[in-house]
């Protein structure tokens, strides 16, 4: 079925046993000092154990100074190497090949923050508009020849601590690419300029590199296909600049698309997959090296047919094996409706990572956490009668933990069909694949021993008369009504019945909440034909929802019409004319509307809760029912309740 990606590899003289690659992730679960840790190892180890042929560690830096994330890994020092050792002996003792990346992160390092000290350094003089510490200074001539030995001494900590082979970066807006790039290289010595000039520092550093490890160890070099930056490198240029690199003894290419700072969408839901394997195609037309690459291609169908149409060599995957480890094994064993979906929501990755926090995964609790016992499914000492009552993603997950340890397990499900608030989730634009989260649950359940009712609504005697060992409760939420005068008028709408299709609205609209579900509902109405207008209380916009999404939800928002008017100090009333409010400035204003929507928030359903305590001998509650959350929250959850039950 996949074989292609199961056909052995070879980059340089290194020969590696398929097609798939795990790329370099920074996880921030190493030490802050940079050295390694058990969290770091297992994470790895799990990764290698699930069958792909390369795994890549996170990008360790080579200078103090090019430290951007808190847990990002160091190779700066000689202290560095028994931790990496570490991590190359669990890759090769897995039976994958091993690669340590060499990042420094240029103007998005927080040197100051971490208590290196300086401040951040690249080619030019720059302000990196993504973070408060984004401002760098422009390295002097003797900086420069100074970092070019520093990565040869990477390379040689690299080399020595086990690793199979040395990846160096240059994309997304790090040192490499900086220099690489017009839009961030202002320099007009040697390191400036022309294109030729411009690859100096890279070429340079690639020749140290060499000239350290020797002439037979696999050198890989990560390069963006497309920076997506106004007045930066066109693909032409960087395809140049990849024959550059294979001149200087790159034995393998790995691509990328995008920088941080684009404004062009690279690896959200808006790319359709498989949208960026042009441009690997293209490279591999001026190159004889090898080609990497994993923007948008999380579906092993995708990369297979890559593969067999000679557009790419080597299937290279970060979220995709975050999100399931195993994929490569599941693709030996034809089993594909077995993967665990990465659907490029970039919450618990990009998002965590751009705020400093530890990377985690919707789809897989156990992310960073593959040596926690809380999150093993060992088999129980005895089997018991389990009852879930809520068939959505918090329910799922916790029956099937169950299930697989052992216990009776009966999920009920009021509805006539499970998956509860994933099915309102992939209704907003951009959203469908969310759909694959709720497929793959739902599979995964029905393969298990459980016992799955819907349409049931579970009652508190029913439970009582059948006594079950455990009931665990995820039974969602219900959702909150403005205390608005005028809210119960026939113009006035919650913004569930609009996702659901459930109501029409007027051509004229306004939505009154600003945080997601508000915000999409608004774009839903938008992509409609509506005018639609969104108010809120707060000072901006969708401040919930994760860095990644954010701006690219805004922005879609503003490119389609909706007008978003945030800061307003009261609702007045609702009229048949529109919503009278009081705006930011204190002025009392009307704004006429067919329809008004409300997308406020949500409370906890915490009725069957409240009921049974007392009356079950383990209740547990899990998800929204708890607290208002994200389909994360409600998965970890399940995980937890369902590993311990």
């Amino acid at each position: 079925m996949f074989e292609h990606l199961l056909q052995p590899g070879q980059v340089g003289k290194l020969k590696v046993k398929n097609r798939m690659k795990f790329a370099s992730t920074t996880t921030n679960f190493a030490n802050h000092d940079g050295t390694v840790n058990d969290r770091e190892v297992n994470f790895i180890a799990e990764r290698a154990k699930g069958g792909a042929g390369l795994v890549t560690v996170g990008g360790a830096y080579p200078h103090p100074l090019g430290k951007g994330y808190i847990g990002q890994l160091g190779a700066s020092d000689d202290k560095f190497i028994p931790g990496l050792s570490k991590l190359a002996q669990v890759i090769r003792e897995n039976g994958a090949k091993s690669v340590c990346q060499i990042m420094h992160t240029a103007r998005y390092a927080h040197p100051e923050e971490y208590g290196m000290g300086g401040m951040p350094v690249g080619p030019s003089a720059l302000k990196s508009p993504l973070r408060k510490f984004g401002e760098c200074r422009a390295l002097t001539i003797e900086e420069i020849r100074e970092l070019v030995k520093l990565y040869g001494q990477a390379a040689r900590r690299i080399k020595a601590a086990g690793f199979d082979a040395v990846e160096m970066r240059a994309h997304g807006g790090y040192l490499g690419a900086s220099f690489l790039s017009p839009w961030s290289n202002r320099r007009t010595d040697e390191y400036g300029g022309s294109l030729e000039n411009r690859a100096r520092f890279v070429l340079e550093f690639i020749g140290e590199v060499r000239k350290t490890v020797g002439d037979d160890y696999p050198l890989i070099f990560r390069l963006n296909a497309s920076e997506l930056m106004e007045g930066g490198n066109t693909e032409e240029d960087l395809q140049k600049i990849a024959q550059m690199t294979e001149q200087a003894g790159i034995d393998l290419l790995s691509l990328t698309v995008g920088w941080h700072e684009s404004m062009t969408p690279s690896i959200t839901h808006e790319v359709p997959p498989g949208y960026w394997l042009y441009l690997a195609e293209g490279m591999k037309e001026v190159l004889n090296i090898p080609v990497a690459m994993g923007y948008r291609l999380s579906k092993p169908e995708l990369a297979e047919k890559a593969i067999a149409e000679d557009k790419l060599d080597f299937w290279e995957m970060c979220r995709p094996l975050i999100a399931d480890p195993y994929l490569p094994t599941k693709v030996a064993e034809g089993r594909p409706e077995d993967i665990a979906p990465c659907i490029a929501c970039n919450q618990g990755c990009m998002s965590n990572i751009f705020d400093d926090e530890e990377i985690c995964c919707i789809i897989n609790p156990r992310v960073g956490k593959e040596g926690d016992p809380r999150y093993q499914i060992s088999p129980a000492e005895k089997s018991k009668k389990v009852f879930v009552v809520g068939g959505g993603p918090g329910g799922l997950e916790a029956a099937r933990a169950a299930a697989e340890r052992g216990h009776s397990v009966t999920l009920f499900e009021k509805q006539t069909k499970l998956g509860g608030q994933l099915f309102i989730a992939a209704i907003p634009p951009h959203k469908h694949e969310i759909n694959s989260t709720r497929e793959y649950l739902v599979h995964q359940l029905e393969k298990s021993t459980a016992e799955i009712k819907v349409g049931v609504e579970m009652t508190p005697q029913f439970i009582e008369e059948e006594r079950p060992d455990a009931v665990i409760l995820a039974t969602g939420v219900i959702p909150l009504t403005p205390q608005i005068p005028g809210i119960e008028r026939t113009n006035v709408v919650a913004a569930e019945d609009i996702l659901w299709s459930a109501r029409e609205t007027g051509e004229t609209v306004v939505v009154i909440g600003g945080e997601m579900v508000a915000c999409e509902t608004a774009e839903l109405l938008a992509d409609q034909g509506k005018k639609v207008i969104v108010v809120r209380r707060g000072p901006k916009m969708a401040i919930k929802v994760g860095p990644v999404q954010r701006g690219r939800l805004l922005t879609r928002l503003r490119e389609k019409g909706v007008t978003m008017m945030p800061g307003v100090q009261k609702y007045e009333e609702i009229t048949d004319d529109g919503l009278t409010l009081i705006d930011k400035e204190g002025n009392r204003q009307t704004i006429k509307a067919d329809t008004i929507v409300y997308a406020v928030g949500m409370k906890a359903n915490k009725t069957l809760a409240e009921e049974l305590e007392g009356k079950v001998p383990a209740l547990y509650s899990i998800g929204d029912c708890v607290e208002p959350r994200d389909i994360m929250a409600a998965v970890d959850e399940g995980a937890r309740v369902g590993c311990r039950v």
